[in-house]
């Protein structure tokens, strides 16, 4: 008997936590974050192959482009740069970035000398060497405690917003049901609750 009563408040518990706690919506979220983040930004582990396995080659950047190319106000912007391998392949790659140290403010002069750091077996991969954490305890502080804050921050507004206009939307819906069953949802004061 006494467990049957614990499975029940078990049950009801669940029930109770999944009408507010929406799974799919926590996986959307979650993924919109992770490809706004590192879709179009370089990835924790290929900074962490670029600073531990990264060559070094002189490459050129040649300007920038994107939606706010040009931009003067601190947005994330594509910057394109070509670089040559010593068996002599060029590379055309870009950088989706705040800023890069070679491209100084406001008087941004293309082309500019840049070292691109790029992994030997994979040229593919490849980052602005200056816009690179410098040291794996770098990386580890940019991604795992600012990185982390961001992603947390945003995760938590972003979550808290759409759940709560979710169960608006909810409590609307079910008061034109009640409406068109011509029933009326009332709310009473806390006192006559008991």
């Amino acid at each position: 008997m006494e467990i049957k009563k614990i499975k029940d408040q078990t049950f009801g518990f669940l029930k109770e936590i999944y009408s507010v706690w929406f799974p799919w919506l926590d996986i959307a979220v979650l993924a919109f974050i992770y490809f706004f983040l590192w879709g179009e930004h370089i990835n924790p582990y290929r900074q962490y192959q670029l600073i531990k396995h990264g060559e070094i080659a002189i490459g050129q950047i040649s300007g920038e482009s994107g939606l706010y190319a040009n931009s003067d106000a601190p947005r994330m912007r594509d910057f394109d740069y070509t670089f040559t391998l010593p068996n002599g392949k060029t590379i055309k790659s870009s950088s989706h970035t705040f800023n890069i140290k070679e491209v100084d403010g406001k008087q941004r002069k293309f082309p500019v000398s840049a070292e691109i750091s790029y992994l030997t077996n994979q040229p593919e991969i490849n980052w602005v060497k200056s816009n690179l954490p410098h040291s794996i305890g770098n990386l580890a502080k940019r991604n795992l405690i600012f990185g982390l804050l961001f992603i947390l921050m945003s995760y938590l507004i972003s979550t808290i917003v759409f759940r709560l206009s979710i169960l608006d939307y909810r409590a609307e819906k079910q008061e034109r049901l009640l409406a068109k069953e011509e029933r009326i949802l009332i709310q009473l004061p806390k006192e006559q609750l008991n």
